[in-house]
Parts: C-alpha cells; sequence; structure tokens
C-alpha cells in the first residue's frame, strides 16, 4: 500500500488537493499498487506527531504555513523518516529554488495544481516502488547488497574502488570503470576520475566546482563542471517540472 498525506493548513485548499489526489489513484494509477489517502493535516506539528507512529510514504506539503514552515519540517523528517517522499505544494514560486536544499521529489504550484499534479503523483508512486532497487557487491570477505538510494557516492584507488553510504564503506575489488557499470540505470555522475556521486544526495552546489553532501564535501575536476551542470539540471527537472 502507497500511503498518502496532505498538510496545508488551507483546510478548503487540502481537501481540494486530498479530491485531486483520490481522482488520480482511482483512475490513473494501477491498482495493484493500492495508493490511499491517509490523512489531512492543518500544521508541521501535526505531521510530527503523526509519523511518530505512522508511516507516509508521499507526503504533499504547504511551505508557507504559521509555526514550524514547510522547509522547518522537511528537515526533520529527512532526519526521522529519511524514505518519506516529498512533494512541495505552494503559491510562491520563488521558493522553488530554496526547496532544493530539503531534497523534495517535486514542488507544485498552487494555481497550476490540476496541471502538474497527476505527472507528479505517477512518478512518485513509481519512485516510492522503485525505492527497493538494490545493487550487490562482493568484498573480499562478503557479499552486499544496498539499496541504491543508500549510496552517496564511490570513490576509486588503485584496483579497488569504495561503495560509501551515510554510516558505511565497502571496499570491492575492481576499477572505476566497473564501479559506474555498476550503477549506469541510476542517477550517478563520474564528478572526477576517482569518484562517482549520487545526484540524489546532493544537498547543494557550491560554486565553482564544490558539492555537499550529507556526510561528505565532494570536489568536480574543472573540466566536467559543465557537463555536471547539465546533468543535474535534467535530473533536478524531472523534480521540479
Amino acid at each position: 500500500m502507497v500511503t498518502i498525506a496532505v498538510c496545508d493548513d488551507n483546510p478548503q485548499f487540502a481537501r481540494l488537493l486530498t479530491e485531486k489526489i483520490k481522482d488520480v489513484c482511482a483512475f490513473k494509477i494501477p491498482e495493484r499498487y493500492r495508493c490511499q489517502v491517509a490523512v489531512e493535516m492543518q500544521s508541521s506539528e501535526a505531521v510530527l506527531e503523526f509519523i511518530r507512529e505512522n508511516t507516509i510514504n508521499i507526503l504533499f506539503l504547504d511551505i508557507d504555513m504559521p509555526g514550524m514552515n514547510g522547509f522547518e519540517l522537511a528537515e526533520k523528517i529527512n532526519r526521522l523518516r529519511p524514505d518519506t517522499i516529498i512533494i512541495f505544494v505552494s503559491s510562491h514560486e520563488s521558493f522553488v529554488f530554496s526547496s532544493f536544499e530539503y531534497n523534495p521529489f517535486r514542488f507544485l504550484r498552487k494555481n497550476r495544481i490540476g496541471e502538474e499534479l497527476e505527472d507528479a503523483l505517477i512518478k512518485a508512486v513509481e519512485r516510492h516502488m522503485s525505492s527497493t532497487e538494490v545493487v550487490e557487491i562482493k568484498t573480499d570477505r562478503e557479499a552486499v547488497t544496498l539499496r541504491v538510494r543508500d549510496v552517496f557516492y564511490i570513490r576509486s584507488e588503485k584496483n579497488y574502488y569504495t561503495v560509501c553510504g551515510m554510516d558505511f564503506e565497502y571496499k570491492c575489488r575492481g576499477t572505476m570503470s566497473q564501479a559506474e557499470e555498476l550503477v549506469q540505470k541510476y542517477s550517478f555522475f563520474r564528478i572526477n576520475s576517482g569518484c562517482l556521486v549520487n545526484m540524489e544526495r546532493i544537498k547543494r552546489f557550491e560554486s565553482p566546482n564544490r558539492l555537499v553532501l550529507e556526510n561528505a564535501t565532494l570536489y568536480i575536476s574543472q573540466r566536467r563542471v559543465p557537463a555536471f551542470k547539465e546533468a543535474y539540471m535534467l535530473f533536478a527537472r524531472r523534480r521540479v517540472l
């Protein structure tokens, strides 16, 4: 089952959005996914209380709310429930650039919700269903299965590459080309001769060539910066547009 929730301090808009979500779930998404709008909430505090004992797979989240705003809530959710897919919904298009830091799946405009909701929701459900995608690696001691989204970056040194996540590092015998082949279906980019980064894990890009992740700072070789910017823009556009 895919559990969906809406948080907006405007109850009329929350109800409108909920009904539109239900329509998309009923007519556009395969029944086997069993999508369900679990709850509507009017404050960030209510969401935090709810997720302490319940799971939200996809959260449609207003940004400009009294008390704790949507960005502050997203930051807390990313720590408490990192698997939650967050879709920001706002009347303020200027918030779109500030939203990247909180790793949203999409940014929807309230005045165009009828045009933008269907594609965003379908893609979010597909993302949730594919979140169990894994890669299998072999160290000198064991075979390890990792979720793709848990891999932050892969670095190479001589005849080995190391797969790095938030709290793990696995050293495997092989070349960087073999590591690239391992993740070629996913959103990884080779930022220099010895490092692949998972673009989903980039918190921000700092000019001229620094990438900030949750657990590391990485540097793009100068000659790869233009290609990275283009690749990351395409990646980000899939979330935002």
